[in-house]
């Protein structure tokens, strides 16, 4: 006799006879996953823990946990260039050795300088100066580096994918179907619930959106688009 396989679980619908279905999610989470979706476009690639967090509280739509495990699967493929792009790996060393470096000297200056704080040793209180400066120099120094590297990465990648514009075509395609769904229910729920959409502004890494208007260029430390979903129905 012989055993049939066993079904894995957690696989979703395969992709051949997928298709995204957002109407059973609500206005928050169409709104987040407009901007985490959009973001792996180009392949910036959002932590999706919040969707297993939604889903223990029991605040995920049944319809859209069906859906999620391909889903996540397509948006992994995302997830899995970058490290693979040639330069990222000694970047991100780099990055991690410096980080590792201005943690060490935060961990041996900040406690010194408690400790000499509270029990007056003088030899500490005499290099309190130092001490501090080091204790706050060392946490920006992680925080530049981190955001330095992390702009050179996102730069190397850019390049790379620019090069190979035949690299996850397909997948390509399908993001983008899933936001403009996303877009089009968030202005049904919008309207149903009448929301002004200019007070709830969606965070956009691309611009190539039907039914959405630009408020505001990416620019300084802004590297999004904030659009405005556009609820009005058209008149002829």
């Amino acid at each position: 006799m012989t055993q049939k396989p066993k079904k894995k679980k957690g696989l979703g619908v395969p992709i051949s006879g997928f298709k995204f279905d957002p109407s059973e999610l609500d206005l928050k989470l169409t709104r987040s996953l407009i901007s985490v979706i959009d973001g792996y476009r180009i392949y910036r690639c959002f932590d999706l823990s919040f969707i297993v967090k939604r889903q223990k509280k029991g605040q995920l739509p049944r319809g859209f946990i069906t859906q999620w495990p391909t889903m996540r699967g397509i948006l992994h493929k995302f997830a899995a260039v970058g490290p693979g792009v040639p330069g990222v790996e000694n970047e991100l060393k780099h990055r991690q050795t410096i980080a590792f470096a201005a943690l060490a000297l935060l961990t041996i200056s900040a406690p010194l300088l408690v400790f000499g704080w509270i029990f007056r040793v003088a030899w500490i209180v005499d290099i309190n100066i130092p001490l501090a400066l080091i204790a706050v120099g060392s946490v920006f120094l992680s925080a530049l580096t981190n955001a330095w590297y992390n702009r050179k990465v996102a730069w190397v990648i850019f390049e790379y994918t620019e090069s190979n514009s035949t690299l996850l075509l397909e997948e390509h395609k399908m993001l983008f179907d899933w936001v403009q769904s996303l877009i089009y229910h968030a202005a049904r729920l919008m309207r149903m619930e009448d929301i002004k959409s200019e007070k709830k502004l969606t965070k956009f890494f691309n611009n190539d959106y039907k039914g959405v208007e630009i408020m505001q260029e990416p620019g300084g430390l802004r590297k999004h688009y904030s659009a405005r979903i556009i609820t009005e129905r058209r008149t002829k």
